[in-house]
């Protein structure tokens, strides 16, 4: 008897460097005086997402550009992506910071792009992020990313294209704990 296990691709995890985080997370904590950006999650219940500073962009860009790299080295979706006749560049879109307070969430949802990428600045106590996909079979199955305040400066980089939710939390109200985590997307050149 052979068993056969049929491909699937994953995501990347790693953590920023600690002067790239610094930068970051000075910035995400007064975020709320930049520019509000809409990036089609919009209801009274999802958090709001702010623009991140030119600067702040260059360096992170310059940070995740060699993971894009190992990435397509361990994973076949980036092989797998046939729309254009010879390989393109990579660019990134211009990312946001999502300040999330207890009871406020993004729902289900995925992102344009080939790659995604979410970095963790701020945990409360306990948060989770869950990737949701299909089997083969059809059924739907949940890869639970279980957050603490350990996790701050993790990020992972995964496909665009996979759905991902990230559930409300409950928190005292008087530690006054808010979420904050950057998003962005990385794109073929056109």
């Amino acid at each position: 008897m052979k068993f056969n296990q049929l491909p699937n691709d994953g995501y990347i995890s790693d953590t920023l460097s600690k002067d790239l985080f610094e930068n970051l997370l000075k910035e995400a904590l007064e975020c709320e005086n930049n520019e509000k950006l809409f990036t089609g999650i919009d209801s009274g219940l999802t958090c709001p997402h702010y623009q991140v500073s030119e600067m702040n962009t260059y360096n992170l860009q310059s940070f995740l550009g060699p993971y894009i790299e190992q990435y397509d080295n361990e994973y076949y979706h980036l092989k797998n992506i046939k729309v254009l006749s010879k390989d393109r560049p990579y660019v990134f879109q211009e990312p946001w910071f999502n300040v999330q307070r207890p009871n406020t969430h993004l729902p289900c949802h995925y992102h344009d792009g080939v790659l995604s990428y979410t970095i963790w600045l701020k945990l409360p106590s306990k948060s989770q992020f869950t990737f949701i996909y299909s089997l083969i079979t059809g059924k739907t199955i949940s890869h639970y990313i279980h957050l603490t305040p350990n996790d701050v400066g993790k990020f992972i980089m995964f496909p665009s294209t996979l759905d991902h939710i990230v559930y409300p939390y409950e928190s005292d109200p008087s530690l006054n704990e808010i979420r904050i985590s950057l998003s962005g997307n990385i794109l073929y050149k056109g």
